[in-house]
C-alpha cells in the first residue's frame, strides 16, 4: 500500500537547519560575555544547554542584543531537540521580541510544524518568506504544511517557488516528485526523482520514491535496483528493507522476501506491514517443501514516507 505520510519531528529538524537555525547538536554563536552559563549555553547536549542558557537568562537584561537572541534561540532549539515543542515555541517567541528576524521565524514555524499546530506553523513560514523573499527551504517547509492539510495545489505553487530559488539541492525536485507520486502521476515523478538523484546519488527518500513508482508500474527490477540502493545507504531503513521485500514478492523469490521482511522488522519491530509479509513468506515457503504451487499476491504499491 502506498503510505503518504509525514514525520514532523525530522522534518522540523530538517527545516530549521537548512535556515541556519540549528534544533540539535549546534547552537548560536554569541559574542564574548561574562555569565559562566555560555559555557553550557553553547554546548551540543541539549540538557547542558537548557540549564547554561536558562542561566544567561536569568540575567538577560545584562546581555547585548545579540547575546539575548542568541540565548533565547539556543535555548529553544535545545528544547526543540528533545520534543519539548511548547517550550522551544516559547523560547522563539521572546527571541523575536528581540529581533523579527526571518530564521527565527523560520525555526518557530518548524517548532509549530512538529507540534502538529499546521495553521501557525504556516503563518511563521508565511511571514519568513516575507522578510527573506529567498528562503527556498521556507516554501518546502510551506509546502509540506499545505500537503498535510489537504491543500495540494498550494503545497505545488511553493514547491515551484522553491525550485526557481534552488538549483542545487535535491530538495525541491524530491518534493514535486512527492507530489506526483501522491497523484499516482509515476513518470513525472520519475522523471524528477531521478533529477534529484542526479544532485544526490545518495538521497535515500528519492531511491525509495522512485523505486515506488517503478513497483507501481510493475517494473520490478527498476525497483529492486532502487530499493538496494537505498538499503546500501542506510541499511537500517525499514522502508527500503520492506519495499524491497514486496518487490522480491512480486517476483516471487519468497526466501529473498522473507529475508528483507524479517530484517525489516530487526530494524523496526512494530512495522506490521512486515511482520505479516514475513508471516505470508514463512507459510508459503513451508506449503512448497510440501510440494504444493503456492498462491500469493504482492502488496499493489510501495510503502513510501513524504518527510
Amino acid at each position: 500500500m502506498f503510505s503518504y505520510s509525514f514525520s514532523a519531528a525530522r522534518a522540523a529538524a530538517a527545516f530549521a537547519l537548512a535556515a541556519g537555525l540549528l534544533t540539535g547538536s549546534q547552537a548560536f554563536a554569541a559574542p564574548p560575555a561574562l555569565n559562566p552559563g555560555w559555557k553550557l549555553c553553547k554546548s551540543t547536549n541539549p540538557d547542558e544547554r537548557i540549564a547554561g542558557c536558562t542561566q544567561v537568562i536569568a540575567e538577560i537584561a545584562k546581555e547585548p542584543k545579540k547575546n539575548q537572541l542568541a540565548a533565547y534561540v539556543n535555548r529553544a532549539g535545545a528544547y526543540q531537540a528533545k520534543g519539548d515543542y511548547a517550550h522551544a515555541i516559547e523560547d522563539y517567541g521572546k527571541a523575536l521580541e528581540v529581533e523579527a528576524s526571518a530564521v527565527v521565524l523560520f525555526a518557530r514555524g518548524a517548532a509549530e510544524h512538529a507540534k502538529g499546530d499546521l495553521d501557525a506553523a504556516i503563518a511563521d513560514y508565511g511571514k519568513a518568506i516575507e522578510k527573506d523573499k529567498k528562503n527556498a527551504a521556507a516554501f518546502l517547509a510551506r509546502a509540506s504544511a499545505w500537503r498535510v492539510k489537504g491543500e495540494v495545489d498550494k503545497a505545488l505553487a511553493d514547491i515551484e517557488e522553491a525550485l526557481k530559488l534552488d538549483k542545487k539541492s535535491p530538495a525541491p525536485l524530491a518534493a514535486r516528485a512527492n507530489y506526483y507520486h501522491a497523484k499516482g502521476d509515476h513518470d513525472h515523478a520519475i522523471a524528477d526523482y531521478s533529477e534529484a538523484l542526479k544532485r544526490d546519488p545518495k538521497l535515500v527518500a528519492a531511491l525509495i520514491g522512485r523505486g515506488g513508482c517503478y513497483y507501481a508500474k510493475a517494473e520490478y527490477d527498476k525497483a529492486l535496483a532502487d530499493f538496494d540502493a537505498a538499503v546500501k545507504a542506510d541499511a537500517k531503513n525499514a522502508i527500503a528493507l520492506l519495499d524491497r521485500a514486496n518487490a522480491w514478492r512480486a517476483k516471487k523469490d519468497f526466501e529473498r522476501a522473507k529475508a528483507d521482511y524479517e530484517a525489516a522488522l530487526a530494524v523496526k519491530p512494530d512495522l506490521a506491514a512486515a511482520k505479516k509479509g514475513a508471516d505470508d513468506m514463512g507459510k508459503i515457503i513451508a506449503k512448497k517443501a510440501t510440494g504444493a504451487a503456492p498462491t500469493d499476491a504482492a502488496p499493489a504499491g510501495a510503502e513510501h514516507e513524504h518527510n
